[in-house]
This record gives C-alpha cells, sequence and structure tokens, in this order.
C-alpha cells in the first residue's frame, strides 16, 4: 500500500469555503496536473496560485470518496471553475488506470501470457517542503522554553567505557537520566544552551540548543542508575557532562499545510547556523511562537520597515512603506520561538526585518 500525502482536515474546514476569487490565480495555472514523485505540496500550489498559502481554499475536498484529503504520487489534480469561483479537484491514480483505453484486437496471433517479477517500489508521501532541506536543521537544532532551566532537561553523559577526554561515533558512553519514566531510543547531545533575546531589549524569549551528536540508549547499567549508550552521530567531539534530552532523527512532520495565520507581527531575529544575508532555503529563528497562535505551515510575509521621507510637493515628510523581501513558513514551533524556512525572496533578508500576516 503505498504511504499517502496527508492533507490535515482542521485548516480545511476551518477555511472559508470558496472563498477563492478567479483572478487569485495565476495566469498560466495548468487546467491538469499530474502529481509526480519529488513534488511538494508548496511547488504545486505556486503552480496555480500567485499566493501558495491560499491553498486551503482552492482545494476541493470531495465527500463522496474516501479519505478526500489524501494526495498520492500519480494522482491527476483538474483545474475547474465552479459558479464563479476556481475548485481543484483530484482523480485518484488508481482510477486513471482503470480508464485506460484499450487497444483494438486487429490480429489472430495467440499470445502466451507470462508472468514478470520486478521489485514493487514503494513511493514516498510528498511533503509540502523539501524534507532534504529542513530535516539537517532540525536534526541539529532544538529550541527550549525560556521557564525551563536547561541543566534540568534530559541528562547528562558522565564518562566512557574507556576513559578519555572526547568521544566520537561509535564509542560506548555511560549517562545519567532525569527522567527515567519515559526512556527514549535516541537522545540528542548538546553543550551550552544560547538564549535568544527578544528584538530590542534583553528579555531572554528561550534557548536555541546546537547538536552536537547523538546518543542511542542500550539498557540500564549497574546498581548506580546509570544506562549505557553508543554515540550515533558526531558532528563535533563529545565530552563527559555534555547535556542530552530525548528525540528522534527524521521524525518532523512536513506534512502540515501552507495556510495564513491570524493577524500577527514580529520580528526575525537571527539565522540558523552562519550567514548575515539570507536566501531561499535558509532557516532561521522568529519571536513568535505557539503563545502568539503561530502554528506549523503558517506563512508569514518578510517586511523592510517604514520609512520617513522629505516630500518635495508639501512642506514635511511622507511615509513611504516598506517592500516586502521574502516569504516565510514556519516548520517548527516553540513557545515564544520558531523556526521558519525561506521559500523565496526578491531582496536580502537579514536579522531584524519585520515579519507579518499576509495581507497586513
Amino acid at each position: 500500500m503505498r504511504p499517502p500525502i496527508l492533507l490535515p482536515l482542521v485548516f480545511l474546514l476551518s477555511s472559508p469555503a470558496w472563498a477563492l476569487a478567479p483572478d487569485a490565480l495565476r495566469t498560466d495555472a495548468p487546467t491538469v496536473y499530474t502529481v509526480k514523485k519529488g513534488d511538494t505540496l508548496w511547488d504545486i500550489a505556486a503552480k496555480f496560485l500567485d499566493s501558495p498559502w491560499r491553498w486551503p481554499e482552492l482545494w476541493d475536498r470531495n465527500t463522496y470518496i474516501s479519505n478526500p484529503d489524501l494526495i498520492y504520487p500519480g494522482d491527476r489534480l483538474r483545474l475547474r471553475i465552479v459558479d464563479g469561483e476556481p475548485r481543484l479537484t483530484r482523480q485518484p491514480a488508481r482510477e486513471i488506470v482503470r480508464q485506460a483505453p484499450r487497444l483494438p484486437r486487429r490480429g489472430v496471433d495467440r499470445l502466451t501470457p507470462k508472468v514478470r517479477e520486478a521489485p514493487v517500489e514503494r513511493l514516498e508521501p510528498i511533503s509540502t517542503v523539501d524534507r532534504s532541506v529542513v530535516l539537517p536543521y532540525i536534526g541539529r537544532y532544538g529550541l527550549m522554553n525560556a521557564d525551563i532551566e536547561p541543566e534540568s532537561i534530559g541528562g547528562h553523559l558522565v564518562a566512557g567505557a574507556k576513559e578519555r577526554m572526547m568521544y566520537a561515533s561509535g564509542d560506548e558512553i555511560f549517562a545519567r537520566l532525569g527522567d527515567k519514566e519515559s526512556l527514549h531510543s535516541v537522545w540528542f547531545v548538546f553543550r551550552r544552551p544560547e538564549p535568544v533575546t527578544a528584538y530590542g531589549s534583553s528579555e531572554v524569549l528561550g534557548y536555541l540548543l546546537k547538536h552536537i551528536g547523538t546518543w542511542e540508549l542500550e539498557g540500564r547499567a549497574g546498581r548506580d542508575g546509570l544506562f549505557t549508550g553508543t554515540i550515533g552521530r558526531a558532528s563535533a567531539p563529545i565530552e563527559k557532562g555534555d547535556r542530552i534530552y530525548p528525540g528522534e532523527i527524521g521524525a518532523a512532520d512536513t506534512r502540515f499545510l501552507p495556510h495564513s495565520p491570524p493577524a500577527m507581527e514580529g520580528h526575525l531575529l537571527r539565522p540558523i547556523g552562519e550567514g548575515t544575508m539570507l536566501g531561499q532555503g535558509q532557516m532561521v529563528v522568529l519571536d513568535l511562537g505557539a503563545r502568539d497562535g503561530l502554528e506549523e505551515g503558517h506563512v508569514l510575509m518578510v517586511r523592510e520597515d517604514s520609512r520617513w521621507v522629505r516630500d518635495p510637493s508639501r512642506f514635511g515628510s511622507s511615509q513611504v512603506p516598506g517592500r516586502t523581501k521574502g516569504v516565510l513558513m514556519v516548520v517548527h514551533t516553540g513557545e515564544r520561538l520558531s523556526f521558519a524556512l525561506i521559500m523565496e525572496n526578491t531582496l536580502p533578508i537579514q536579522g531584524g526585518d519585520r515579519v507579518v500576516s499576509p495581507g497586513s
């Protein structure tokens, strides 16, 4: 059975029914599109809409078929205008195969059927964004709420099976875990959590954790409450005393639905990783989080601040609105911070830029 592309129902039900006007469509929008392996939902939405985050307004949930919110590679998407409103419907791939025309019987030769054995290709579900871009960030960085002491979560590495100053991938090492009731198989290793402060102030909104490796739990060790495990991935030397907390590599869900958030405004605080001038495909930290109503899939615009200019035709100055620099999609949220991916940009993006809801 092929894994599905899941379009979360909650966003679709909460969207206004058929609120999209025909002029919201791209002028070159196709009338028919077949979903291909390697597509992302954002790319498909951008083929039909000038504003891809309005996808929920275009998508037609056909309640007469089972699982109306599942899309598979090979499915055919058809654009129609119904009562003056655009709707995008889905024809499952299995129906397309059934409807393939049969060739007329023109000869008298009788063919002997032969069985051909071949491995069945398992189609991977497409995601909203390119997983190869998002997962390396999610695997190497994490967020911690400001009200949690970094030293209090997870546990710490005690010593290796072989006494060394530093450890690397494959080394066995003992750890003491703070939470023994919920033992996870994989734990992220981090050293110095970095406080992230609010724009223009010293208030700590949370902590950015840079993972320097993973520790894979194997079991209990001795009677002193220690556990043994092996260093999995290591991007830097791992030392005794390094902190660990539970996580799963590659477990991040990237099949959220792109949609517009409620009215909000915040700031892009910093990039994740190196660089000052940012562009498409880079990840950034925002000073908005779940407490502000932000969730995975929300799309925000990056805007310049408005500026005052001298008005030559009148006495005094006029306020000129800032330009739109690019588009972000939220891919991970904390309480007061979030990670967002730059989906597109027309101007360089940098820390301190404003982020606002589309239409603000």
